[in-house]
């Protein structure tokens, strides 16, 4: 398929004086056609030719319709008044069977039924009653001939675009030989001094087909020529014979080059000279042909290239070029592969390797326990808590707070006889408890890469396959569709196919009453469609009108966006120090996705703080690899349980919100809960993962909500709410303070300002604190502003 530069605009002007050249071009072009065809002759008869010439350009070439009228009246002036009368008359009658609203006939029959009623009631007028038999078959005939002269008018005349974008087919080329040959019949009387003009165009395309197609597409011209032109004569059906051989002769010329043409299409001339003296082979032919001759040997090499190419197209570079793209588009894939492959080495494996942990044997808990004397008054009916002490233990254990676990353990031995060997044992179980959550996860892991890498090979073979390189596939598809739909789309372009950011770019042909009625085409059949064959809505972003190569439409789609996000930040670090253990990261993964993440290491120091990025960053690694995200979150635990003894833990808060279809994808570990505020509804989005790097036997699952316009996101780190207030009434006070703001018309900024000075007068922060609030509206299309015509009224 032929590619068009898409939206050039540069040199508006100079294109602008080349169109205006063209179209007069072309409109000179159409009025010596119709001039000529109106004068066409068969069976030494004037024949309506002009009629189907006028109903095709009527219809598919309708800015070159005046053009059309005006020579074929012209031409029929020179055959008398009474044909321009009959012409006139013929393409009324024809306009009006076509705009008949209840009776839709086909092109071909219309023209025929309007000569036949035109020249029916014309000789019935002229001889005053029933015209006789003869003149009715006379009439008869032309009605045929009108009716096959338009069956190839159809098939010659394609769509504007159909000239750059399709081959010429053998019927095409048969089609423009018969109209070429009514055109000669009309030029018969064409004749300056020893110049005829039927003559010269004759020698000049038999010559030219030579040149282009050798023997076989320089024979068919000469004979279907000869044949029609003898027919139409009624004699001289001997230079039948004379143009077939004509074209054999300079097709076997051919392959010595343009001279070799020249002089074989003279050869057979000159033989009937002396063979056949009836031949009208006098001083005019012989001129005729030798001028068509010198005029062939002057036409440039680059327009006999063009036509070959377009009769018969050499596929070789197309597939060449087509393999060329193949061998690119692989390497590319495999690249970014090995890419993906080598990080997802460095991040695992290598770490794997340089700490190795070795396995422990299993311990039962609290052993000591079950032999001490005191059991009774630590487990039994005497309980003093210790159970609940323990459970503390591994709890800040997980959490890695030291000022805590010193105050744990310090009630601990207060209340235990035995308190050495417990910790002994606390430890131990602790250790077994972090083996197994690490083997958890790290199955967990490898299993999901390996699905991972197992979709990256599935796309990178289909791609590989033949038909799904670039795109074809899915363009055929739609073309198909579009087709079934009688939409008249010549070229249509897949610029971009991922999900949520698809582009395309479909070339229409020119609807015949406005720019409107294109741009309705789009919105109310093309978008529908689209939206069948990818399952997700398309918005039509550019709309141009084109004149260059041909007059048409081109309308760009891509991924509709039907909400958008608005968010602002509110961080501070406990004690206004420099160094914040919460960290953040709200970014576009692609335009119809949005991603958020929000973590916080254990503490106020810089450790924590490069704890809490480093996972932040780890995470948009995996992500921009298009890891799944519970693949990334495996893996992050997997890797942070990997940590020297100067790592951290980190929670981490992962959403996702799609904005095509208004989705809210949710993952947690150790993050604290999200509220969407709706209204008066409050909906929260709560996960009891651990922390990334405490590992605990718990799968990390996503939480997916339904997003409505108007609606608010909340999310914030730990250190929002304080240790020392009760956490339900802080929470309460919070969503009350947002719900309240949240219904205002103040900015975004404006809001979250004001929720949390408003909150912090009745509770105070006293840790690290992070709250993000996104704000999810309708996206709202930025229409054209119009001024309609100003028309005066009388």
């Amino acid at each position: 398929m032929t590619s068009i530069d898409w939206y050039n605009t540069a040199d508006v002007d100079d294109r602008k004086l080349g169109i205006k050249k063209k179209q007069i071009f072309i409109g000179s072009l159409f009025f010596l056609t119709s001039f000529f065809l109106a004068q066409s002759v068969v069976f030494e008869a004037a024949v309506p030719f002009s009629v189907p010439f006028w109903a095709i350009i009527r219809t598919k070439y309708r800015e070159y319709a005046k053009f059309v009228l005006f020579g074929s009246l012209a031409g029929c002036f020179f055959l008398g008044f009474g044909q321009v009368v009959i012409l006139a008359l013929q393409i009324i009658m024809y306009e009006c069977i076509m705009r008949f609203r209840y009776w839709r006939l086909p092109q071909s029959i219309a023209v025929s039924l309007a000569v036949l009623l035109v020249q029916f009631m014309w000789q019935g007028a002229m001889y005053q009653g029933l015209p006789p038999v003869l003149v009715q078959f006379y009439v008869g005939c032309e009605a045929a001939l009108a009716l096959i002269m338009t069956l190839f008018m159809q098939v010659l005349f394609v769509n504007s675009y159909e000239w750059f974008t399709s081959h010429w087919t053998y019927e095409k080329l048969g089609s423009g030989l018969v109209v070429f040959a009514a055109m000669l019949t009309g030029m018969q009387a064409v004749v300056f001094s020893y110049f005829s003009l039927p003559i010269f165009l004759l020698q000049l395309f038999i010559c030219f087909g030579a040149l282009v197609g050798s023997v076989p597409l320089a024979t068919v011209i000469g004979a279907v020529l000869g044949t029609l032109i003898g027919v139409a004569k009624l004699s001289f059906t001997g230079m039948l014979s004379v143009a077939t051989l004509t074209g054999l002769c300079a097709g076997m010329g051919a392959k010595g080059g343009r001279f070799g043409v020249a002089i074989g299409s003279i050869l057979p001339s000159v033989f009937f000279l002396f063979y056949d003296a009836t031949l009208p082979l006098d001083s005019v032919y012989f001129t005729s042909i030798a001028i068509g001759s010198v005029l062939f040997l002057t036409i440039p090499r680059k327009y006999s290239d063009k036509v070959r190419d377009k009769l018969f197209p050499q596929r070789e570079e197309v597939l060449i070029a087509r393999q060329n793209w193949l061998t690119e588009h692989v390497t590319y894939k495999l690249e970014h592969f090995q890419h993906f492959v080598q990080f997802m080495k460095e991040l695992v494996f290598e770490r794997f390797m340089t700490a190795p942990v070795e396995e422990a044997k299993e311990v039962s808990p609290m052993n000591t326990c079950l032999s001490c004397f005191r059991y009774d008054h630590c487990w039994g009916a005497q309980n003093n808590g210790m159970d609940k002490l323990m459970t503390d233990w591994f709890h800040m254990k997980g959490v890695g707070k030291e000022s805590a676990i010193h105050r744990v353990e310090e009630q601990m031995r207060y209340k235990c006889v035995k308190s050495t060997k417990i910790f002994e044992e606390l430890d131990t179980e602790l250790y077994r408890e972090r083996i197994n959550g690490q083997y958890f996860h790290g199955k967990k892991m490898i299993a999901l890469q390996l699905r991972d890498m197992s979709n990256h090979l599935n796309q990178l073979i289909a791609e590989m396959k033949e038909d799904t390189v670039s795109f074809v596939s899915v363009e055929k598809d739609i073309i198909e569709r579009l087709k079934d739909a009688h939409i008249e789309c010549f070229q249509l372009d897949v610029l971009n196919n991922k999900p949520g950011a698809r582009k395309i770019v479909c070339a229409l042909a020119p609807a015949r009453v406005d720019w409107e009625k294109d741009t309705t085409l789009a919105e109310r059949m093309i978008l529908p469609i689209l939206y069948e064959i990818f399952n997700e809505p398309f918005e039509i972003e550019k709309v141009v009108a084109c004149e260059i190569p041909f007059r048409h439409i081109q309308i760009c789609f891509r991924s509709a966006i039907s909400f958008e996000v608005e968010y602002d930040i509110y961080s501070m670090s406990k004690d206004a120090t420099l160094y914040s253990g919460d960290s953040h990261a709200l970014f576009q993964l692609h335009p119809g996705l949005f991603a958020i993440l929000l973590s916080d290491g254990m503490g106020q120091s810089k450790e924590a703080q490069h704890e809490s990025r480093k996972l932040i960053h780890l995470m948009r690694e995996c992500l921009n690899y298009n890891m799944n995200p519970e693949t990334a979150m495996h893996t992050l635990h997997y890797v942070m349980s990997l940590k020297q003894q100067d790592d951290m833990y980190a929670t981490l808060d992962f959403a996702l919100v799609d904005l095509q279809h208004g989705d809210l994808w949710s993952w947690k570990a150790g993050g604290m809960s999200t509220y969407i505020l709706r209204g008066k509804e409050i909906i929260k989005v709560e996960s009891n993962a651990a922390p990334v790097g405490f590992l605990s036997i718990s799968a990390v699952e996503a939480e997916k909500r339904k997003l409505k316009a108007g609606d608010v996101i909340l999310m914030h780190s730990d250190g929002l709410f304080s240790s020392v207030a009760d956490w339900d009434e802080q929470e309460e006070t919070f969503l009350a303070y947002a719900q309240q703001v949240a219904s205002t018309n103040n900015t975004i900024q404006e809001k979250l300002t004001t929720i949390m000075q408003s909150f912090q007068d009745y509770f105070e922060i006293e840790d690290d604190c992070t709250v993000l609030m996104l704000e999810v509206t309708h996206v709202v299309p930025t229409w054209a502003v119009f001024r309609p015509a100003q028309y005066s009224v009388s």
